[in-house]
C-alpha cells in the first residue's frame, strides 16, 4: 500500500504536468494527448495490481482467520474431552465454563452450570475451606489441592480442588481454574484404626527406602483411606468423575512440578544457595507436602537446624484436645521429634519413616507422622530434610518419598556447588590481594591513595594492579591492567609488577624501565596475553614535585590543579608484550601544592550505567574537579563513589585508581 500510494501521487503530479502543457501549448494537442494515454495505461496498469494483492492480501487474511478457527475449536474440544473435570471460574467464584467431566461430576450440561455459584454445590462444612482457596488464588498464591464434598446429580463426592488463578491477555476477563482430583486414595492417617487389626502393621520407625516404601504400603492396606479408595473405584466404573487415570496423572504433573519449581529455584538467581536458598526451598516443600518442613545441615556428624517453614510449630505440633499438655510442651515434642529423625538420617544415610503414635479412644493425635530423606546419597549425606503433619493430617505416599529424595539429592548438589564455589571466592581474594601491596609507602611532602574493586561478576582474579615504592633518586607509581582474568592472568600481572620494581631499583627513566620490562615478557613469559601500564618516577620537595611520566598503552593520567583546572595527560605508547617496542614516551609534569595525580585503569572509564552508557573522560574529570581540595583518600575515594552509582552499584569490571597530591606547605606539619 504504501508502494501503491507513493504511485498514485507520482502520478498525480504527471497529471498536472499535462494540463500545464494542455495549457500553455494548445496547438500542441494531440502530443499532449498521447502522453495522457501513456500516463492512463500505467495508471490502469498500477490499479490491477493493487487490486492483485488486495485479492492475496484477503486470502491471506481468510486462511489466518480460518487457522484461528481451527486451533479455537482445537482448544475448545480439548478443554471439554480432558479426564479430568476441570472448570473456570470468576474472581466471585462464579462458574464461566465447565468440561464434559465437571458437567458430568455436577450433574447437567457445561450450559446450564455457567453463571451458578460453585459455593452453592459444595457442602456448607467446607464452604469456609473454599471461599480461603478462592481468597488466595485471586492474589495468585501457590497452594495445595482442598478436600472438599461436592453435591452433584448423584450425591455428595469427595475430592480434591486445585485453585489457580489464570495468566490472561491484558483487557481480558480474569479467571480462576479448578481442577478437580481424586481423593487421595493412597494416602494413610498415621496408623491403623484403634479397633482394626494391627498383625503386620508397624508402629515403630521405619529405616531405609525399601523398609519405609513397605511402611507406608502396609499402613495405607490397614488405613481407612483405603475404604475410601475403594469407594472412589466404584464410582469410576460406574462412570463417575475424576478417574483413577486421571487422578494418577494430575499427580504426576504435580511432582514434576514441584520438580521443575525446585531446579529453577537452585539454578536461578541468586547466583550463590545459601541460608536463603534454603528457606525458599523448606518453603516450597512445606506448601507443597502440608507439612512443616526443618531442613537440618551435620556438622561433626550432628544435624544442627539451618531452616523452618512454618517458622512457627503451633499448627503441626498441637496438643490433643482434652489432654493438659500446653502448646509449648507440644513444640518442644515436635522439635525432638524431627532431631531425633534427623539424626537417625544423617546416621544411616537413608530415609525414615515414624508412623503417629495410636492413641486410645476417640482422643486425636498431637503429631501425625514423620518423615526424613538425606541430603546426598550414602557417605555424602550433607544433612536432612524432616517433614512433619499434625495428627488429623493424611500420611506420606510411595510417590511422595522417591520425590522427596530425589530433591534432597538436588539440595545436596547445590549446597556442594556453593561450597566449591566459596573455596573458588577465597582463593581467588587471596590471590589477588597478593598482587597489590599491603600498605603504599609514606612520600615525603605528599599523600598517596590507592584504591582495587573487584568484578562484580564473582569469584574471579581481576586484571588490573597498581603498586608504589622506592625508585632510583626518587619514587615509583604504576597502574596496570592485564588482558584477561583468572590464574593465568594473575602470572602475568605478577612477572610485570614484580618486574617494574626491581628494575626501577637501577633505572630511573619509566619509559626504559617499561621498555626492559616489554623485553624480559618477550623472553621469559611467552604468552598472548598483554598488560597496559603507566609508570611515574616522583620526585618530591616541599611544596612541589617532578614527575616523569611514560605509558605503555594505558589510560592517560588525569590532572587536578588547585585551583580547580582539570586535565589528562598524553598516554599513548603499545601495550607490553605485542611489539618488539612500546614506544612509551616521556611526558614530565610539575605538580604544586594541592595538585592531584591521578592514574586509574578502564574500569573507570568504561563503566556502564544501565542505558549502556560509558563514565568517559569528561565524566572522570567533572568528578576529579569535585573533588578539589580533598585529600588523596578522598579524592579516590569520592571518584569510586561516582563511578559505583553511575553503573548502578555494581560494576562489572574490576577498578583501580591511585592518586599522589602534593601537600601545600601550609598542611606541611613535618
Amino acid at each position: 500500500m504504501a508502494e501503491f500510494h507513493q504511485e498514485l501521487s507520482a502520478l498525480s503530479e504527471r497529471i498536472s504536468d499535462l494540463r500545464g502543457r494542455r495549457d500553455g501549448r494548445p496547438a500542441n494537442l494531440l502530443g499532449a494527448l498521447g502522453l495522457a494515454l501513456a500516463e492512463l495505461d500505467r495508471a490502469e496498469d498500477e490499479l490491477r495490481s493493487c487490486v492483485e494483492e488486495l485479492l492475496a492480501h484477503g486470502e491471506r487474511i481468510a486462511q489466518r482467520v480460518e487457522g484461528a478457527d481451527r486451533e479455537w475449536q482445537l482448544l475448545n474440544t480439548t478443554f471439554r474431552e480432558l479426564p479430568v473435570p476441570v472448570l473456570l471460574l470468576r474472581p466471585e467464584g462464579v462458574i464461566h465454563r465447565a468440561n464434559d467431566e465437571a458437567a458430568r461430576l455436577l450433574g447437567g450440561d457445561g450450559e446450564r452450570l455457567a453463571g451458578q455459584p460453585l459455593a452453592a454445590r459444595v457442602r456448607s462444612g467446607h464452604r469456609r475451606a473454599f471461599r480461603s482457596a478462592l481468597a488466595a488464588a485471586q492474589r495468585g498464591a501457590r497452594q495445595g489441592p482442598v478436600p472438599l464434598l461436592l453435591t452433584g446429580s448423584a450425591g455428595e463426592n469427595a475430592v480434591r480442588v486445585r485453585l489457580a488463578r489464570l495468566r490472561t491477555p491484558p483487557g481480558a476477563r480474569p479467571l480462576i481454574s479448578a481442577v478437580v482430583l481424586a481423593p487421595d486414595s493412597s494416602a494413610f492417617d498415621g496408623g491403623p484404626d484403634p479397633g482394626a487389626d494391627t498383625n503386620g502393621t508397624p508402629h515403630g520407625a521405619a529405616h531405609g527406602a525399601g523398609a519405609v516404601r513397605r511402611a507406608i504400603s502396609a499402613l495405607n492396606r490397614t488405613s481407612g483411606r483405603e475404604r475410601d479408595a475403594d469407594a472412589a473405584a466404584q464410582r469410576d466404573e460406574a462412570g463417575g468423575p475424576g478417574g483413577a487415570a486421571g487422578g494418577e496423572a494430575a499427580e504426576a504433573v504435580r511432582r514434576l512440578d514441584i520438580v521443575c519449581r525446585m531446579t529453577r529455584l537452585l539454578i536461578g538467581e541468586p547466583p550463590r544457595p545459601g541460608p536463603g536458598l534454603l528457606e525458599q526451598a523448606t518453603s516450597l516443600l512445606a506448601d507443597e507436602f502440608s507439612a512443616r518442613v526443618i531442613c537440618y545441615l551435620a556438622r561433626t556428624g550432628t544435624p544442627h537446624q539451618v531452616a523452618a517453614m512454618p517458622a512457627d510449630a503451633p499448627r503441626y505440633a498441637r496438643p490433643a484436645r482434652g489432654s493438659g499438655a500446653g502448646t509449648k510442651a507440644a513444640c518442644e515434642a515436635s522439635t525432638a521429634t524431627a532431631q531425633r529423625v534427623a539424626r537417625a538420617v544423617v546416621a544411616s544415610g537413608t530415609a525414615l519413616l515414624e508412623p503417629a503414635p495410636p492413641v486410645g479412644g476417640t482422643a486425636p493425635r498431637a503429631l501425625g507422622p514423620v518423615l526424613g530423606v538425606p541430603l546426598g546419597d550414602g557417605p555424602e549425606t550433607l544433612g536432612a530434610l524432616v517433614l512433619l503433619r499434625c495428627g488429623d493430617s493424611p500420611g506420606f505416599t510411595v510417590p511422595d518419598l522417591g520425590l522427596l529424595e530425589e530433591l534432597g539429592r538436588h539440595l545436596a548438589m547445590a549446597l556442594l556447588a556453593e561450597r566449591d564455589h566459596r573455596r573458588q571466592e577465597s582463593a581467588a581474594q587471596v590471590l589477588q590481594f597478593s598482587l597489590l601491596p599491603s600498605e603504599l609507602p609514606e612520600i615525603p611532602f605528599t599523600e598517596v591513595a590507592g584504591r582495587y574493586r573487584p568484578p562484580g561478576g564473582g569469584p574471579q582474579v581481576g586484571g588490573d594492579f597498581y603498586d608504589a615504592f622506592a625508585a632510583l633518586d626518587g619514587w615509583g607509581l604504576v597502574v596496570g591492567d592485564v588482558c584477561g582474568k583468572g590464574a593465568e592472568a594473575a602470572s602475568v600481572t605478577a612477572a610485570v609488577r614484580h618486574g617494574i620494581r626491581t628494575l626501577s631499583v637501577w633505572e630511573e627513566r619509566p619509559d626504559v624501565v617499561l621498555e626492559k620490562v616489554n623485553h624480559a615478557m618477550a623472553v621469559q613469559h611467552p604468552t598472548d596475553r598483554f598488560v597496559t601500564a603507566a609508570f611515574a618516577h616522583v620526585r618530591a620537595e616541599r611544596g612541589h614535585a617532578r614527575v616523569r611520566l611514560a605509558s605503555a598503552g594505558h589510560l592517560p593520567a588525569a590532572v587536578l590543579r588547585a585551583d580547580g583546572t582539570v586535565g589528562l595527560a598524553r598516554g599513548g605508547g603499545r601495550p607490553l608484550g605485542l611489539c618488539e617496542s612500546i614506544d612509551a614516551g616521556v611526558e614530565e609534569l610539575v605538580l604544586e601544592g594541592g595538585d592531584v595525580l591521578l592514574m586509574y585503569s578502564d574500569g573507570v572509564t568504561e563503566a556502564r550505567d544501565p542505558d549502556r552508557a560509558f563514565f568517559d573522560d569528561d565524566r572522570l574529570l567533572s568528578a576529579l574537579a569535585g573533588a578539589r581540595g580533598l585529600a588523596a583518600e578522598a579524592v579516590v575515594s569520592a571518584v569510586e563513589q561516582q563511578v559505583v552509582e553511575f553503573a548502578g552499584g555494581s560494576p562489572q569490571d574490576d577498578l583501580t585508581l591511585l592518586a599522589l597530591r602534593v601537600v601545600p606547605q601550609k598542611e606541611d606539619l613535618s
